[in-house]
């Protein structure tokens, strides 16, 4: 068997989401290209599944990646996805919301590798991460009020607990 072993359990192969086992290590990597890495339901159907079969595995470390080559690491929500006007964005059953769960209570370490802008929801998920380590090409963008929308209260709680105050206003107010 190679270094690249496969997990017997795993949800079906997707281009959106590759997924590697290697020593023990769980690598996911975001693979929608044509969408920026677009935060759609198929792909965080499948990031959930795939962070509950490595739990299920007892995997101990997930790296959470986009490929190495673009510039974007992700556009964060799919906008073409988000509910009607006057509904909350990211209501507790969005699957966005849903990975974000599942990335905060997995019994390992969920380590973000960024490189490559990193926008709204995106960022939530890499903030949901126990670590994020970036190299210079990281930007990070909280950007839905350049679409006229609110941030869901839950991910503006969260930016909270996790940056300085003086960082949420200043990534909340000029949407940078």
């Amino acid at each position: 068997m190679s270094k690249y072993d496969v997990i017997a359990n795993l949800p079906a192969p997707s281009a959106l989401v590759g997924v590697e086992r290697i020593d023990g290590i769980g690598i996911l990597t975001l693979r929608n290209r044509r969408k920026r890495n677009a935060l759609g339901r198929e792909m965080m159907r499948r990031l959930t599944a795939c962070l509950e079969s490595f739990a299920e595995d007892k995997i101990r470390v997930v790296i959470l990646r986009a490929e190495a080559d673009v510039d974007v690491w992700s556009a964060g929500h799919d906008i073409a996805e988000l509910p009607l006007p006057g509904q909350d964005p990211l209501p507790y059953a969005d699957p966005l919301e849903e990975t974000l769960r599942a990335i905060r209570v997995f019994p390992g370490r969920v380590i973000a590798m960024v490189h490559g802008s990193v926008w709204g929801g995106a960022f939530d998920m890499v903030l949901s991460c126990d670590m994020a380590v970036a190299d210079e090409s990281a930007s990070f963008a909280i950007t839905p009020v350049n679409l006229g929308l609110p941030y869901n209260t839950t991910g503006l709680l969260h930016f909270i607990g996790r940056l300085r105050l003086n960082v949420v206003k200043e990534l909340f107010f000029t949407a940078t």
